[in-house]
């Protein structure tokens, strides 16, 4: 959809989806489903590797098709090496530079590296309304370790539409085989591919000098009563980040309305392709669906997200105790499970977290004998 359709803002069907559950719990279901759907209608050019091996490797493959899906497994450990700058190489890092960046250029043009030895191979190679959409699944642990603050802050977290499973582990689907994609679909897709049957000038395969490749997507408007719905999503978000000034909430809040704008412009392509209009029903339904996980994410980051071994330590203990929920744990139970660290430690953690106002003692009562458990306290966010 990126380079055919067009909100009247100019924002695009770019998105960067991850999806979180942990291992056994069928991450890779969704994924095998798209690229069977994505060659039986022949439109495989649109779907990228698995892995990327460098930022340069990353606009390599948007010019030679700048519509592209990448669907990477374990983007958690993608994420830890992308986001280490102290430790990872460059062309790691610069991947996670050139996500943040084409993230916001998909209405535009994305002017490429320049090099100080033109040899034919060190070229800048410009982008004309790139559309990358990225779906990566992980695990829990693997994902939240290996962010820090800066990452919320700077923007990269926020452009980040995270998916946490409800049910890590669900009943196995039987009789599972061969799989046969609904004809329906499949024509639908081909439908979307060519622009609701319209095609617009310009070269729509990218390949070309830069600036002079045109591309012209139909722009999707939005009926009176779903521009109202945004509106007060605009005037609500606002309220909320004067109220979060300060907080690392600020970034992630910033984001609610574009990516709700362009999921219902998703939304929307995909009822009718051919004419199609934002409706009340869309524009409410995106923005439920980003503000719930925009409203989990801030939860997530507050309980998980550290810059230090001492955070993350002091955060991961919290967490056990918070799932032991009102009944809490008492100390020998606590031991039992935050093993991996040693008692002066696990001591110096609970003071610290007990002075902070995150955690407190009550008596948990017993026929024979009273005994003190440590309960958290849930803060309210920003």
């Amino acid at each position: 959809m990126g380079r055919k359709y067009r909100t009247e803002t100019n924002l695009r069907s770019n998105l960067y989806i991850v999806g979180i559950a942990d291992s056994g719990s069928g991450k890779n279901h969704a994924r095998e489903i798209v690229n069977e759907l994505f060659f039986e209608a022949g439109l495989a050019q649109h779907l990228g590797g698995n892995k990327i091996a460098s930022g340069a490797g990353l606009l390599t493959a948007l010019h030679r098709q700048p519509a592209l899906l990448l669907q990477i497994d374990e983007f958690g450990m993608f994420m830890s090496a992308a986001a280490d700058r102290k430790r990872s190489p460059r062309h790691i890092t610069e991947i996670l530079d050139n996500m943040t960046e084409l993230y916001t250029a998909a209405g535009s043009v994305f002017l490429g590296a320049e090099y100080a030895n033109h040899d034919g191979r060190n070229e800048r190679r410009d982008i004309v309304q790139p559309c990358l959409c990225v779906y990566g699944t992980t695990t829990p642990v693997h994902f939240w370790n290996a962010l820090q603050s800066a990452n919320v802050v700077d923007g990269s977290l926020a452009r980040l539409i995270i998916l946490p499973t409800e049910d890590d582990y669900p009943e196995e689907a039987t009789g599972r085989g061969i799989r046969t994609p609904p004809p329906t679909l499949v024509e639908r897709l081909r439908l979307v591919a060519t622009g609701g049957g319209h095609t617009p000038a310009g070269n729509l395969s990218g390949l070309g000098e830069g600036a002079t490749t045109a591309v012209e997507p139909m722009t999707v408007r939005m009926t009176p009563e779903a521009g109202e719905v945004f509106r007060e999503l605009g005037w609500d978000i606002t309220n909320a980040l004067r109220k979060a000034r300060g907080t690392a909430h600020t970034a992630l809040l910033a984001r609610v309305s574009e990516n709700a704008q362009k999921l219902a412009l998703i939304a929307s392509v995909s009822r009718d392709p051919v004419a199609p209009m934002i409706d009340v029903s869309d524009a409410e339904w995106a923005i439920d669906f980003v503000r719930h996980f925009a409203s989990r994410t801030m939860r997530a980051v507050d309980h998980h997200v550290a810059d230090n071994e001492i955070e993350r330590n002091h955060k991961r203990m919290l967490d056990i105790i918070r799932t032991a929920g009102q009944g809490g744990l008492t100390k020998t139970e606590l031991t039992r499970k935050t093993q991996f660290l040693d008692r002066r430690t696990r001591d110096e953690a609970i003071l610290t977290l007990t002075e902070a106002g995150f955690l407190t003692s009550r008596v948990r009562p017993s026929a024979t004998k009273h005994t003190v458990v440590l309960v958290a306290i849930e803060v309210e966010a920003a």
